[in-house]
């Protein structure tokens, strides 16, 4: 059964698979590069602005125009910026008033706020100076006062009816005519019933005195001199107060001034960014030019009158006339190792097939760019009746490595080991397959470079051939 059953292996093992010789011939790795002609140096064109947002497109020079240096490349709309422009200037010249003014002030209330202090002191001992010489001495005055007001009208009526008296007898045992003594009587009835007035509106002034306005002032003097206390107290905490809100409505000022003058500033900074000139002679190209990438892209086709640009971002870049040119092409990580500096091979600008020239690899990218690919700089000997122009395509092939007698085998006759190295089947002389160890060499496309382990014209086993 054991025999059977190795027989049966053998027939599956050779309908699935094929013996082929191992092959001594030339080897070549010569990976085909797309590439691009681009100068090794350009110039960016960018609206570094960093105050003013908008920037739209009036004028703008061709894709690929030939320019001189300081020709206009992009003229944009200004008009929202020269109002915005009057708007700054309004507010830093406001500011500026508002800073004057705020600084008046705090002097003023540096001197005036401590004066008002001292006045409300004042006030307030006058007004508690008053209410208790009232208390103390006045009420008691005006008191005796009025009093003495009211005894001299009594005693005004009293002589003045005293006197009547007298002059009645007198002008009985006299001589004195009647019409004489009906004068003088007439006009002493007058002076006692003014004296009788006079005292009755004295009464009644005393009695106002004592029992409306003596207790009414007493209020008012006691309630002013409270009034003035607590005033005082309050003076005393508002006023430093109001002197620290002053301090700080200045220093408010000054910054809203200088950040005004500084706005103002950074917008004038930008007034010459409406109007970009080439800054050498050379080709204007729209779209960048960034690690060995032309990216014309969308946002390049979009470079047309009333469309906006992007600031602090190249959009444009200005080729200069004598920048030096070079191949720059991306390859994936495979490519990418099995290149180096100075390897040499050719190349043909598209749709001139006929036309080869040598290129030379000077650079290979150590990381990739951030779509997984690295970047290939190579210099050339480019054809003399083929103008060059940046953007211009062409397809390079270079050599990476070459053996002229290198052992070969078929890629799928490798099987990785369990150790981590490299083995194929070798059928022998007599029809038994052996398992044989080799170490590898470089790959291309489906041939392996055997570095040991083989000799010419053994038979490998080939899976699936």
């Amino acid at each position: 059964m054991k025999h059977i059953a190795l027989s049966l292996l053998c027939a599956c093992s050779a309908v699935l698979a094929a013996k082929a010789p191992v092959k001594s011939e030339p080897f070549t790795i010569r990976p085909t590069l797309s590439a691009t002609v681009l100068p090794a140096a350009a110039l960016p064109i960018t609206v570094d602005a960093r105050q003013w947002g908008v920037f739209t497109i009036a004028e703008i020079v061709p894709h690929g125009s030939l320019v001189k240096k300081d020709q206009v490349l992009v003229r944009f709309d200004d008009e929202d910026y020269l109002k915005k422009l009057r708007d700054a200037e309004s507010a830093a010249a406001a500011g500026k008033l508002a800073q004057a003014n705020a600084e008046a002030e705090f002097v003023t209330a540096e001197k005036s706020l401590p004066l008002q202090l001292q006045a409300a002191k004042i006030k307030a001992e006058e007004a508690a100076e008053a209410w208790e010489y009232f208390k103390s001495v006045r009420r008691e005055a005006d008191i005796t006062r009025a009093n003495l007001a009211l005894k001299q009208a009594e005693l005004r009526l009293d002589g003045e009816r005293e006197e009547m008296k007298q002059l009645e007898k007198m002008y009985k045992a006299d001589d004195l005519t009647e019409n004489t003594e009906e004068i003088v009587m007439r006009r002493q009835r007058e002076s006692v019933k003014a004296a009788e007035i006079g005292l009755s509106l004295a009464k009644l002034g005393h009695k106002r005195q004592m029992e409306v306005t003596m207790p009414r002032e007493a209020v008012t003097l006691e309630r002013d001199a409270l009034t003035a206390s607590v005033a005082i107290k309050e003076q005393e905490q508002n006023i430093p107060r109001a002197l620290e809100l002053k301090r700080i409505a200045l220093e408010d000022a000054r910054v809203n001034a200088k950040r005004s003058a500084e706005n103002l500033a950074k917008l004038q900074s930008e007034k010459n960014l409406f109007v970009l000139t080439a800054p050498a002679d050379g080709y204007f190209y729209y779209g960048n030019i960034q690690d060995g990438r032309w990216a014309p892209g969308d946002p390049a086709k979009a470079l047309t009158v009333l469309a906006p640009v992007a600031t602090r971002r190249p959009f444009a870049v200005v080729v200069p006339g004598n920048a030096a040119m070079v191949l720059e092409s991306t390859v994936d990580e495979a490519t990418a190792r099995s290149l180096k500096s100075e390897l040499a091979g050719f190349a043909n600008f598209t749709g001139r097939a006929d036309v080869s020239f040598p290129v030379k690899v000077s650079s290979v990218s150590g990381t990739p760019g951030i779509d997984g690919r690295y970047r290939v700089t190579m210099s050339g000997q480019y054809p003399a009746d083929i103008p060059l122009v940046a953007g211009m395509t062409a397809t390079a092939q270079v050599i990476a490595y070459h053996k002229a007698d290198a052992l070969t085998v078929s890629a799928k006759a490798l099987n990785a080991t369990n150790e981590g190295g490299w083995e194929v089947d070798v059928e022998e002389s007599d029809g038994v397959i052996k398992h044989v160890p080799v170490k590898r060499g470089m790959t291309s496309g489906e041939k392996v470079e055997i570095l040991s382990g083989l000799t010419k014209d053994m038979q490998v086993v080939v899976p699936g051939a």
